[in-house]
């Protein structure tokens, strides 16, 4: 399965976030006043904002593949232990698609 990564545009927030945040702690007070006497636009970022960045940026470093769990299934299915339960999979499918149109 590919996952489109849709959420380029999000990464110039976090380095800038990053940048601040750097400039904040090394420059303290001083890092303050460079940034108020520097000319041009300035953006502030909601909490929501952030947190979006911060899922994404977690999102981006989370392997596509949980291979211990391949592994298990995998070894599973070859013992024979592996069963699926097709009644259950039709009841989830089912009660899935009453929640999409409710």
């Amino acid at each position: 399965m590919e996952i489109k990564n849709y959420l380029k545009a999000l990464d110039p927030y976090q380095a800038k976030l990053d940048k601040a945040e750097n400039a904040k702690a090394k420059g303290g007070k001083r890092g303050a006043d460079n940034a108020a006497q520097s000319s041009g636009d300035r953006v502030s970022l909601s909490n929501e904002a952030k947190l979006r960045t911060e899922a994404y940026t977690t999102a981006l470093n989370t392997p596509d593949v949980r291979q211990e769990k391949v592994n298990s299934i995998k070894a599973r299915v070859d013992s024979g232990d592996y069963v699926v339960d097709s009644r259950r999979v039709a009841e989830k499918l089912i009660n899935e698609e009453v929640e999409l149109f409710q």
